[in-house]
């Protein structure tokens, strides 16, 4: 027993998930990067700082804090602070993104509803992106295709790489796929399927 309590969480999770499915191993890890709420804090603070400065210099904001009340106005422009900061703590703690050697999984929280893996064996093309300001700051988001959906992860720190990762494991498994031939078991009679 250690007494460090994230090493021993993240050695328990590891135990369940290698209990789990032994069968497959994880590659890339993730959740959702605090730097990818930056442009949302800077559009909210512009709004803000805009709606705290704009009855100097704004008449049609000053005719509403008259109207509306001053008080009321500068509430307004504090209260999305609350708000934002609830849902960058829920992405950084809820969202999360797992690379197998055969599947991506991902979890958005308790919000959502689960979702089933992504099967590398059916990707169609990966890519990535973001806004400059995203983009400047090393985050991003990482969108999968397969022929019958698309899946996108926001929020992602180095978007490249783990679109390279993702790409890898990838041809990884069609290389696997091509070289190993399908070979399906069918019992021969109905007390053999019993004995599996």
């Amino acid at each position: 027993m250690t007494t460090d309590h994230g090493k021993r969480y993240t050695t328990n999770i590891m135990n369940v998930i290698t209990k789990t499915d032994p069968a497959q191993q994880d590659r890339l890890w993730l959740g959702y990067h605090p730097r990818a709420a930056i442009p949302w804090m800077v559009t909210v603070g512009a709004v803000s700082l805009l709606i705290w400065t704009g009855k100097w210099y704004l008449d049609e904001l000053s005719d509403l804090a008259e109207k509306i009340g001053a008080l009321a106005l500068f509430a307004l422009a504090w209260g999305v602070w609350p708000l934002l900061g609830a849902i960058i703590l829920y992405r950084t703690v809820a969202y999360t993104y797992r690379l197998t050697d055969r599947a991506l999984y991902y979890d958005f929280g308790f919000w959502y509803a689960p979702q089933p893996p992504v099967w590398l064996q059916d990707i169609l093309a990966v890519r990535w992106g973001g806004g400059w300001l995203s983009c400047a700051l090393g985050v991003g988001w990482i969108e999968v295709r397969t022929a019958d959906r698309v899946v996108r992860w926001p929020g992602v720190r180095h978007p490249q790489r783990v679109a390279e990762a993702i790409r890898a494991a990838v041809a990884a498994v069609q290389r696997a796929d091509t070289r190993i031939p399908q070979v399906v078991a069918t019992p021969t009679n109905r007390d053999d399927l019993f004995r599996m």
